[in-house]
């Protein structure tokens, strides 16, 4: 009975530990996503626009491993940089969009990916 109910216990200790990881690695898609295509077509008015996503990057530090970590960093500072260039047009957008890789965030969510299956292989174990 004692093993049944330490099996338990970890299996929702593992279901736990990924919910929480995938709300926040949704959560920083969203707002970076956001962000990032804010960027191409503004000027970076205000810098109240990167707090919401410097804190995803915290609360991300706390609960993520180094790989997951500085894709989200990387992404940021790509996010800046580009409030930095010049304004992209419509046009411009639409033949970088199919010129370029389509996903700006695929590193971050392939890390993420990778992340969860190795939580769900050590909790298979």
């Amino acid at each position: 009975n004692y093993v049944l109910q330490r099996s338990v216990t970890q299996r929702d200790l593992l279901n736990r530990q990924l919910g929480q990881r995938e709300v926040l690695h949704s959560d920083f898609i969203k707002e970076a996503s956001r962000l990032y295509a804010d960027a191409m077509i503004h000027e970076l008015d205000d810098l109240n626009a990167l707090v919401s996503l410097y804190a995803l990057v915290s609360r991300i530090r706390l609960l993520a491993s180094e790989p997951i970590v500085r894709a989200a960093e990387d992404f940021v500072k790509r996010i800046v940089q580009h409030y930095g260039d010049p304004n992209l047009t419509v046009e411009q957008m639409r033949t970088g969009a199919l010129s370029q890789k389509a996903d700006p965030l695929d590193v971050f969510s392939s890390a993420c990916r990778k992340e969860l299956r190795d939580i769900l292989q050590r909790g298979e174990q």
